[in-house]
């Protein structure tokens, strides 16, 4: 089952990534809604796919994101708080992933920085020269390390394994929805 439609994409544009694994669970506006519901900023009330939970327009007949059709399954006016909760933990888990690695990045630039101080002869007698060889790694090494280390491989490890955790609470949650 596929939840990405052509009509979702518009030219030109650049896209967020939208996974086509069968789980409707979290458009980009129901994201939207939940983060600023989880800050205080909105409340939990609306009108929402009864399957997805997608925020609708009062006129809507079919859900934007999933294409149910709101005769089928009547819109909710909540999201139901284990929904809450799902997105939560992914964002937790994509969380730790990233910033897991990203200390990582810090911390190779930190112990080969001083690795390579130790090393290199010349910076043993200069400790002025090798205080500012070591600064600069830090700056550069650490910054690029943790950017590219959290950035890219955090980034998606993180985002995969919140995903199969997201889409096996979705299927729980449709059992315990649909009986």
């Amino acid at each position: 089952m596929s939840f990405r439609r052509e009509s979702d994409f518009i030219p030109g544009e650049e896209q967020r990534y939208r996974p086509d694994d069968g789980c409707p669970l979290f458009s980009e506006r129901l994201e939207e809604h939940l983060v600023a519901f989880t800050r205080g900023e909105l409340p939990n009330r609306g009108s929402f796919c009864g399957h997805c939970y997608t925020p609708l327009a009062a006129d809507s007949e079919r859900c934007p994101h999933c294409d149910e059709d709101v005769a089928t399954r009547a819109p909710v006016n909540r999201v139901p708080d284990e929904i809450v909760e799902v997105l939560r933990r992914q964002r937790s888990t994509e969380s730790r992933w990233v910033n897991g690695f990203a200390y990582l990045g810090l911390l190779i630039a930190v112990v080969g920085g001083i690795a390579l101080v130790l090393v290199i002869p010349f910076f043993k007698d200069n400790l002025i020269w090798a205080t500012a060889a070591y600064g600069l790694i830090l700056l550069v090494g650490g910054r690029g390390l943790a950017g590219f280390l959290g950035g890219y491989y955090g980034d998606r490890i993180g985002y995969e394994r919140a995903r199969r955790a997201t889409m096996a609470a979705w299927d729980q949650w449709l059992v315990a929805r649909d009986g």
